[in-house]
């Protein structure tokens, strides 16, 4: 690993990009675009790593419409960095990225593989140098976007949001979880705290060795719930249950489990909630909040210092809501520090 000094920084930079994630590689492509040199520098041996595993390396890139209830965090900041974005698929038009959207309102590329979405954004960097395998240990002169995402940055004199692993998988009770590894089923799932129903979610459930995960728990996951209930048939009473087969509904390792239950826990199939798998998280929610920032995304404190992306106290649910602040938070950090330079 290569560390970069302050000084080296200062006279090689002018304008500085922190982390080559989603959120810097596309702030790098509108300042390119603007004809403005900018520096990534990206402490991974390639830029967009985690951009290639969203959406099961299909890249789910945005949704639309947008629905701002999927977002958390300061969301009055993010209604207002998406006044005046285009959408994620205008915004990779402009890149030359064809896109298509799926019933569910999903964007994806029309190649429907990351790839896809990684070499448009690195060939838009027509102004940008790379330094890999790089870590920045201090905030270097100049103008700096972080794009670093809000794990384990820290900034003098600015108070963060507390961060935490976001969009998990749920560990619970391997007896429950085990006999039924690799099945997946389409249920009611309910977010269950202190025995109150506080957030619900439709989709496919997949079981695994010691957890659950599928789209819905991930979701669900961020209301940090200590049981989750599945009603794996939504679309039928008890009343009707008593007259059909089990066998006729479920997968036969699923008709197992559930001959050993009351007809009811077919509505109501519990899970209690003993932790998250913290290493397959899709974001980090917390970080820098609005509190602390101006309407172009640069700090009171500092206005020479841009946040975006995951750094910021935003974040989605699953589906392509994350990416999408992504791609709208770096648009509107580079339009303002184009702005500046041009003016």
């Amino acid at each position: 690993m290569t560390f970069i000094s302050v000084w080296r920084i200062i006279f090689h930079m002018s304008i500085t990009i922190i982390g080559g994630g989603a959120a810097g590689l596309a702030c790098a492509a509108v300042l390119s675009k603007a004809g403005i040199k900018n520096t990534i520098i990206e402490r991974n041996p390639r830029v967009g790593k985690k951009l290639l595993m969203t959406g099961n390396g299909r890249c789910n890139l945005g949704h639309t419409p947008l629905e701002m209830s999927r977002y958390h965090g300061d969301v009055a900041l993010a209604e207002e960095v998406f006044r005046d974005w285009k959408g994620s698929e205008a915004f990779f038009n402009d890149l030359g990225l064809i896109c298509r959207t799926d019933n569910s309102g999903r964007i994806y590329p029309y190649s429907n593989t990351a790839n896809s979405v990684l070499d448009t954004l690195r060939h838009a960097c027509t102004h940008t140098e790379f330094l890999l395998n790089t870590e920045c240990t201090e905030i270097p002169k100049g103008t700096v976007i972080l794009a670093t995402g809000s794990r384990q940055l820290t900034i003098d004199n600015v108070q963060l949001t507390i961060t935490k692993p976001s969009l998990c998988p749920i560990i619970t009770d391997p007896n429950l979880t085990r006999p039924l590894k690799g099945i997946r089923v389409i249920a009611d799932c309910h977010a269950i705290r202190n025995g109150k129903i506080i957030k619900s979610e439709y989709g496919e459930v997949q079981f695994n060795e010691n957890s659950l995960s599928g789209i819905c728990i991930m979701n669900l996951s961020r209301h940090e719930p200590d049981t989750i209930s599945l009603d794996l048939t939504p679309e039928f009473s008890i009343e009707q249950l008593r007259s059909i087969s089990l066998s006729g509904l479920f997968h036969s390792r699923i008709t197992q489990a559930l001959e050993k239950q009351p007809l009811e826990t077919i509505k109501s199939w519990c899970f209690p909630v003993k932790g998250y798998v913290a290493e397959k998280a899709q974001i980090t929610a917390g970080g820098v909040p609005a509190k602390e920032l101006n309407p172009d995304l640069s700090l009171k404190a500092r206005p020479n210092i841009y946040v975006i992306g995951e750094a910021v106290n935003v974040d989605g649910d699953c589906g392509g809501y994350n990416l999408e602040w992504a791609w709208a938070s770096a648009y509107r950090a580079a339009k303002s520090i184009s702005r500046n330079i041009i003016k």
